[in-house]
């Protein structure tokens, strides 16, 4: 079975030690498992039998959107799929979103709580509209972090509310659906028409409550990721190959959901 981690992170190999202890400061709780490099990442998915990983850059100022974008042209190669990023006051968004379809750049990830913008702002329509209308898929963080911000930004509700506006869209919220707020991801998400990975949930979320919000949701929504570096990719596919699931829905959660979103993505 080939495996695919949806949600992994890797900074230039000149700024991933400066970066690694940047946001390690900002949590006691985080951890980071490689040192942030592709050459890591790719070492550890050689470990761990994992054949494809994409990466989700954050730009936290709109200034750096470009670079990350351009980037991506670098960084695609054989098991490493790049996403690209848009930030909430992105300028020429329309030339932004032109240049990752022309590249054939699947999607974006979006952090609320580092570029500071509530999920479901009005002003954040535009933005939505344009990438729904792209066919591109969005990555949102999920829930509460353990960064030092107010972890309000993008909960399940503003999720819903997303979803009833831009019915179009092809998003993955993060953290099965919201990090640390999964009574209220089971009171509005479960059952809407969008994604979760399963990011950064190992030993935070019972393995009894996994099970049933992935059953519930439906197994054709659940994305494999682990987070990358901060959760260790084999124990991340451990934990979830431990798990009552049938072969076919682990080759799902695993593989299959995450080919068909991607190939759908880039085939428009």
């Amino acid at each position: 079975m080939a495996i695919i981690d949806f949600h992994t992170h890797v900074f230039p190999d000149d700024l991933a030690p400066r970066a690694i202890s940047v946001l390690l400061a900002n949590s006691r709780e985080s951890h980071n498992y490689t040192d942030g490099t592709l050459g890591a990442l790719r070492e550890s998915m050689q470990i761990n039998g994992i054949g494809t990983s994409v990466l989700l850059p954050v730009a936290t100022k709109p200034s750096q959107v470009q670079g990350i974008n351009r980037s991506c042209t670098d960084l695609k190669s054989n098991g490493i799929i790049p996403f690209g990023s848009l930030h909430p006051k992105t300028v020429n968004i329309e030339e932004e979103i032109a240049f990752l379809l022309e590249n054939k750049i699947p999607g974006v990830k979006f952090h609320p709580e580092y570029q500071d913008f509530y999920v479901d702002d009005p002003s954040m329509f535009n933005i939505y509209e344009q990438l729904s209308e792209a066919g591109l898929i969005v990555v949102f963080h999920t829930g509460k972090d353990p960064g030092p911000f107010t972890c309000d930004h993008a909960l399940p509700e503003a999720l819903r509310n997303v979803l009833r506006n831009f019915p179009k869209m092809r998003m993955v919220a993060a953290h099965m659906g919201g990090w640390k707020v999964w009574d209220e991801v089971r009171k509005y998400l479960i059952g809407l028409p969008v994604y979760f990975d399963t990011s950064a949930v190992c030993d935070l979320l019972s393995p009894r409550d996994f099970f049933i919000i992935a059953r519930k949701h439906g197994i054709e929504r659940i994305l494999f990721g682990t987070d990358s570096p901060w959760f260790d990719q084999g124990y991340a596919r451990s934990w979830i190959e431990k798990l009552d699931f049938t072969d076919r829905e682990k080759e799902m959660i695993f593989e299959k959901n995450a080919l068909s979103l991607l190939t759908t993505a880039t085939a428009e």
